[in-house]
């Protein structure tokens, strides 16, 4: 029994998700963090892993709706993006929210903010695309973090026709807080 509580433990403490839940607020963005936004109801933002563009302010507690977590992971090819597309759909697809109108002042949908925050291996950070990650979320105005974590773990293998380059395993981290 004590085992499965001591696995999730060990999973977001070496996702880097332990700041992510030490307050309700997302965390400063420092030498380990990026921070993008990107507004799905118009395709002009322009975005990278490197771009430190401050388009807005996190989500002020107060408005925050709900926060989930997912976890991604590729197992061959090492691809930062792919894992980090898993993580964020890992974490919000379960969810609808019907009455999103109702409680969003001022625009429902179109007015909804996501706060992003992605834990990556330093490893494989340079090849995380943002722009890719963003599609995963059908509307809303989409804000990224990126940190250092994840996990770099080994696969056991390396196949060549899956594009690896060796046998490890890149796992990302995702925490994706939803309000107004």
């Amino acid at each position: 029994m004590l085992r499965f509580p001591l696995l999730i433990a060990t999973l977001l403490i070496s996702c880097g998700a332990v700041k992510a839940f030490s307050s309700l607020q997302v965390t400063p963005f420092g030498n380990r963090s990026t921070m993008v936004t990107k507004s799905n109801t118009s395709s002009s933002t322009s975005m990278s892993a490197n771009n430190n563009n401050n388009e807005r302010d996190p989500i002020p507690n107060e408005n925050i709706f709900f926060i989930e977590i997912g976890f991604g992971n590729d197992s061959h090819g090492q691809s930062a993006t792919k894992a980090a597309v898993r993580a964020c759909r890992n974490a919000i697809e379960f969810n609808s929210i019907p009455s999103i109108k109702r409680l969003i002042p001022d625009g429902g949908y179109d007015a909804l903010k996501l706060d992003v925050l992605l834990a990556v291996p330093p490893k494989y950070r340079a090849g995380l695309d943002l722009d890719e990650v963003a599609k995963v979320f059908p509307y809303g105005h989409v804000r990224f973090e990126v940190q250092d974590g994840g996990m770099v773990a080994p696969s056991g293998i390396a196949i060549e026709k899956l594009g690896d380059v060796g046998d490890d395993m890149v796992v990302v981290c995702a925490s994706v807080t939803v309000g107004h």
